[in-house]
């Protein structure tokens, strides 16, 4: 065959287009598999109990762990393929309840948040001494309830205990941490629990943890029950720290699964995407945390290192200097 037929015959081929082309060459590639979906995001937002104050002391951990912590705790193999916890506790909360309220909406909104869990976010707006600018009780709980309207997903909040035991706790100064005139009086606190309950039942996607509820039977020493468990303190020290106020490790256990409870009602999730039993979820936690025990352990090692090394060197100096305070006693002229 001739140069120039080949040529003919292979602009022939190009004027036919694709149908004279092999199979294979003209099959449409399958589509790309979907991919999978992202896990549901849920956001922790709130005070003290949020944030996890004063566990790293009992857990020896570098920080404190946050309630999302024990909140992934509590999650199933399955449950940690879909959903995910965004910890947005402020410790400082207290100091300035309006800024703060804010500023964690913000975060929970501008991250897409498919769930909002803020079980103590309104306990400052009613405790606490106010200021002109940013009044507690009544005209404060008012405000934290405008802050979570602007969330447009869903969302269970806590309600307001009584911590008047808390007056009898000893914080780290030794000292309680709250004083009454931090204190709405009972019936203020019923009126604003009223006022909690009314606006949620206004909105079919809120939820409210009863903490009031909870409080009173940590203190009474009443049965707490999540599913099939049931827990019966017999003194707070078993649920609270030495504060009397925040919980402890296991009393946050405890928080973690009821909340977790709530949660499993809330559509897109599942029951079975958490696990109700303690004794598995503190040792996920054991698992979660070891990472930040490991650090604490290592600075803390690093802390009696220095201090060793300070006490020798503090040693020397003095051995030091009583040496030469002999040397000069023997040296001094006799008169």
């Amino acid at each position: 065959m001739t140069s120039l037929l080949r040529l003919a015959l292979i602009a022939a081929a190009l004027l036919a287009g694709p149908a004279s082309l092999p199979a294979a060459a003209q099959s449409t590639p399958p589509p790309p598999a979907n991919p999978a979906s992202s896990p549901l995001r849920v956001f922790t937002v709130g005070a003290s109990v949020s944030a996890g104050f004063g566990l790293s002391a009992e857990m020896a951990t570098e920080k404190d762990v946050a309630l999302a912590v024990f909140l992934e705790a509590a999650l199933t193999d399955r449950g940690r393929e879909r959903v995910t916890f965004v910890d947005e506790g402020e410790g400082w909360f207290f100091n300035a309840p309006y800024k703060s309220g804010a500023k964690l909406i913000d975060a929970a909104i501008e991250g897409d948040a498919d769930l909002v869990v803020g079980v103590d976010f309104l306990f400052w707006y009613a405790y606490g001494n106010g200021s002109r600018t940013s009044p507690r009780r009544a005209k404060g709980l008012e405000a934290g309830l405008r802050q979570l309207e602007r969330l447009k997903c869903p969302l269970i909040i806590g309600d307001l205990p009584d911590i008047s035991h808390a007056l009898k706790g000893s914080g780290p100064f030794g000292a309680p941490i709250v004083n009454r005139s931090m204190f709405p009086s009972p019936a203020e606190r019923q009126s604003m629990n009223d006022t909690i309950r009314a606006w949620a039942q206004e909105r079919s996607d809120v939820r409210v943890l009863p903490l009031a509820d909870l409080m009173s039977r940590y203190v009474e020493s009443k049965p707490v029950q999540v599913r099939d468990l049931e827990w019966r303190v017999s003194s707070l020290g078993e649920a609270l720290q030495k504060d009397l106020l925040h919980p402890n490790a296991r009393g946050t256990a405890w928080v973690a699964m009821i909340i977790a409870d709530e949660i499993s009602a809330v559509p897109g999730f599942e029951d079975g995407d958490f696990r109700f039993d303690e004794a598995a979820v503190l040792g996920q936690l054991d698992e979660l945390t070891q990472v930040s025990r490991e650090r604490r352990a290592e600075k803390d090692r690093k802390r009696a290192e220095r201090k060793a090394k300070r006490e020798a060197r503090a040693k020397e100096k003095e051995g030091r200097e009583r040496e030469q305070k002999e040397k000069g006693q023997r040296l001094a002229p006799i008169r």
